[in-house]
């Protein structure tokens, strides 16, 4: 029989979003680059603002739901502004980075090319009050490598905490048993909780999974995030638990702040199902398979870098009415420095 184990201390808990297809990045002389996101924007009536993606010219670095159509609200006197929330960058080695400026681009048929605004501009806040769930496998499997994996979880729990001293973090072990600790902001209490795991037999990865997803969806934070890690393949979830009813509850949030999902795959000891781990990091997250110990303390230290590192960012624009049928074309040029 299994049983699920449920403590909770505090409040909150993370993440964003989606990409696209290929960036045109231009270097920086400071190591810095260059990202680039498209936008359409409407404001019929005036005072109904909205933008939509061009996920296929943005820059696939650029983490945001491009799925999702933002809508914004008036500013008196007379502006408006559209908030964009849980955003990211990370490129292709999953390196984060951590942006210092953005232009904004009007494209404008008169001069057939694009044109720099500096009326209407996008400014961008890091992102706080922040929610993160650290699930962590302790099968069996794991043997001697657990003692070090717990030493990586902890200095994943830390570096969280340097970045974002206000966040709340639970941690969801799973073997045979799944047990829940958090969310808090103690950092001792999740220390010494990670310290204390023991192992079990079996892989409940899924019941883990939902379980750290549905916390997070009922807490009410800016951003929210969850970075799994396992060595396995799921053995002893119950059927109901299953990767589609996972990745529906990933991508159907009802409070509209989607979970960022993280996940790692320990190549290094076989039998990770790396599909099914690459289909269930969502929302803007990555999916690393480490093949060593030693990379495996590696991608820790880039996930931990890549939650806590997050952005909202705000179009404000005037309250001229443009029709949905002939939307304003917009460029907006992240500089980011990789952090």
């Amino acid at each position: 029989m299994k049983f699920i184990h449920i403590i909770f201390f505090g409040l909150a808990l993370i993440a964003t979003v989606s990409c696209s297809k290929s960036s045109d990045e231009n270097q920086n002389p400071q190591g810095s680059k260059d990202f680039e996101l498209y936008i359409d924007f409407w404001n019929n009536n005036g005072a109904n603002p909205q933008i939509n993606f061009d996920g296929a010219n943005s820059s696939p670095e650029i983490k945001i739901d491009f799925s999702k159509t933002f809508a914004g609200v008036t500013e008196p006197p007379n502006l408006t502004k559209v908030l964009i929330d849980n955003v990211r960058v990370i490129d292709e080695n999953n390196v984060n980075y951590t942006i210092d400026k953005i232009t904004a681009y009007e494209w404008r048929d008169d001069i057939n090319d694009w044109k720099v605004d500096v009326e209407f501009i996008m400014k961008y806040k890091p992102v706080e009050d922040i929610g993160v769930v650290l699930a962590l496998d302790a099968s069996a499997s794991l043997g001697e490598d657990f003692t070090i994996i717990k030493e990586y979880a902890k200095d994943f729990v830390s570096k969280i905490f340097s970045s974002n001293p206000s966040a709340q973090i639970a941690i969801v072990d799973f073997a045979d048993e799944v047990h829940v600790i958090g969310p808090t902001n103690d950092r001792n209490t999740l220390l010494t909780y990670i310290h204390n795991i023991e192992q079990g037999s079996f892989t409940s990865l899924y019941e883990a999974m939902y379980l750290s997803i549905d916390s997070l969806q009922k807490v009410d934070v800016e951003g929210k995030a969850i970075a799994t890690f396992t060595d396995g393949t799921d053995n002893n979830s119950d059927p109901q638990y299953t990767p589609a009813r996972i990745y529906n509850k990933l991508t159907n949030d009802p409070n509209q702040i989607r979970v960022s999902s993280f996940t790692i795959g320990f190549e290094g000891n076989g039998g990770v199902d790396r599909l099914v781990l690459e289909n269930l990091a969502a929302n803007g997250g990555i999916a690393e398979f480490p093949n060593t110990v030693e990379e495996l303390g590696e991608v820790f230290d880039k996930f931990s870098a890549s939650i806590s590192n997050v952005y909202n960012l705000t179009y404000i624009r005037n309250q001229q009415k443009i029709p949905q049928t002939d939307p304003a074309k917009l460029k907006f040029v992240l500089t980011a420095s990789p952090k």
